[in-house]
């Protein structure tokens, strides 16, 4: 831009911010000129955007140049500098900026120039004014164009923000030119920015960049990861792409270019992104992909209702066991590929659990219980995280012993269960059936127990319980068959409290 020169004499070049069109009408009056312009000046006012083609966050330089030698190259007989007595000259840009790019603020920018965010018009205004003092012999236009040239040029840094391939339109300018020399009379060269405006030939600048995009959510599962990609826009240079997270205590990340693998950590919730370099060092980001890690559902498959221990036709102790699975599906329904490991207790020594594989367990039938066993099942490293199940264990009697009795009338009905002893002690399948071989109008069974009907001796059979139904597939303890006397006496116990003779009774 020209500078004011300061001077008692009051020669002035006004490079002012603030230039409106009423000092067209007002200082620029139009008169008569001897030689007029009177055609457009080719080159008079250039607009340049440099460069062509950069990244994202690169700067594009919007250049304006004004220039004053082209205008006075046009004046007939073209006379030198010293010869002007008078030259006053003001003009203005309007243009339009695409919103992809940002402007400084506006007191930032060159003086005169203005933007306006919301129509996104850039405006541009500056003036020059010099004369030659009447009876004055030093002329002050030679001097102040000589010293600052005849070539006015603003530049305005632009910010480029979205990738793409952008169209500076035609923009407006205008200027009103006024000279005077001795000899030769006036010139003048008015334009208006409206009515007959120059244009700014239309500019067309590449932006570089790449648009990254993931995924917007992702389910994963302690134990189990997962891969997810980036999807870019427009070439580039893989080994500038990164990966990141904002919480590395929960996922870890392993980058492979456009691919990164997941490998979960803990329950929790994160959000992880994808970032690209640019050359220029400006560092664009993906939109964020929110993964939530959780624990699978447990269920314990099978979930087996009773085990026995018996003795088998053979003679072999048999310990029934089961296999049973600590089961890790996903929402989907589907089984966790990596299952966690699992802890296993039992409440009771009836029931022995051992661990078989990272979430399998074997339940082996030990001894008869009085009441279920609850089986355990709890994630290792999250104890809270449990199932568990409750089996009966049945064992059946290997021997039992059946005293003989002696009744007395009295004693009659008689219940002869707390007589009978099953071994082992852990037996808990203690049901029988009675029933009368000899002497049965001694006595007989009645719901279980003995009646007694006349003095006597009677043989009497009993038949330890049938459980083969809980055998379908065959096998099974066989029933145990045993019998014992009873002599019924008249009368009553004279030794009530005395244990019950055993021996022959005959």
């Amino acid at each position: 831009m020209f500078k004011h020169p300061r001077s008692k004499y009051g020669l002035i070049i006004l490079i002012a911010a603030v230039f409106i069109l009423s000092i067209y009408s007002s200082t620029f009056a139009k008169k008569d000129s001897d030689y007029p312009i009177t055609t457009p000046v080719n080159g008079e006012a250039i607009r340049t955007i440099s460069p062509d083609e950069d990244w994202v966050q690169s700067i594009f330089t919007l250049t304006y140049t004004f220039d004053l030698q082209k205008i006075l190259n046009e004046v007939k007989g073209r006379p030198s500098l010293n010869s002007y007595e008078l030259i006053k000259w003001n003009a203005e840009i309007v243009e339009k900026i695409p919103k992809e790019f940002t402007l400084p603020d506006n007191k930032d920018l060159p003086e005169g120039f203005a933007f306006n965010k919301e129509t996104r018009e850039l405006t541009g205004k500056f003036s020059l004014e010099c004369m030659k003092e009447k009876g004055k012999n030093d002329n002050k236009c030679n001097k102040v164009l000589n010293k600052n040239s005849l070539i006015s040029e603003f530049s305005i840094p632009l910010t480029a923000t979205t990738p793409g391939t952008f169209t500076f339109n035609s923009g407006k300018f205008a200027y009103t030119f006024y000279a005077e020399h001795s000899g030769q009379g006036t010139t003048k060269h008015d334009r208006d920015i409206n009515d007959s405006p120059g244009m700014l030939s239309s500019k067309t600048v590449t932006v570089k960049g790449t648009t990254l995009t993931v995924p917007n959510t992702l389910t994963l599962y302690v134990g189990e990861g997962a891969s997810t990609n980036v999807d870019a826009t427009g070439d580039i240079d893989s080994s500038n792409l990164k990966w990141e997270s904002d919480n590395d205590g929960i996922v870890g990340l392993k980058s492979n270019g456009t691919t990164v693998s997941i490998f979960p950590k803990i329950v929790g919730e994160t959000t992880i992104r994808a970032t690209y370099t640019y050359p220029n060092g400006y560092v664009v980001k993906s939109n964020d992909l929110k993964v939530v890690v959780k624990l699978p559902d447990l269920s314990l498959i099978p979930k087996p209702n009773e085990l026995w221990v018996y003795q088998d036709a053979q003679g072999t102790l048999v310990k029934q066991s089961a296999s049973i699975t600590l089961d890790q599906t996903k929402l989907d329904g589907s089984k966790l590929s990596g299952p966690l490991g699992v802890d296993w207790t039992s409440s009771s020594t009836a029931l022995s659990v051992s661990k078989t594989g990272t979430n399998v367990a074997t339940v082996r039938a030990e001894h008869g219980s009085q009441g279920s066993v609850t089986i355990l099942g709890k994630l290792t490293d999250y104890p809270g995280q449990s199932k568990s199940t409750l089996i009966d264990v049945k064992e059946y009697p290997q021997l039992i012993s059946t005293p003989n009795v002696i009744l007395y009338m009295s004693d009659s009905p008689y219940s002869y269960s707390k007589q009978i002893t099953f071994y082992p002690d852990t037996a808990n399948v203690t049901g029988y059936g009675l029933k009368v071989l000899e002497g049965i109008d001694v006595l007989k069974v009645e719901q279980g127990e003995l009646k007694l009907l006349k003095p006597g001796l009677a043989k009497v059979g009993l038949v330890t319980q049938d459980v083969s139904a809980s055998f379908p597939n065959g096998g099974g303890p066989e029933p145990i068959s045993q019998y014992f006397y009873v002599q019924v006496k008249d009368g009553t116990d004279p030794n009530p409290g005395v244990d019950t003779p055993a021996g022959d009774f005959y």
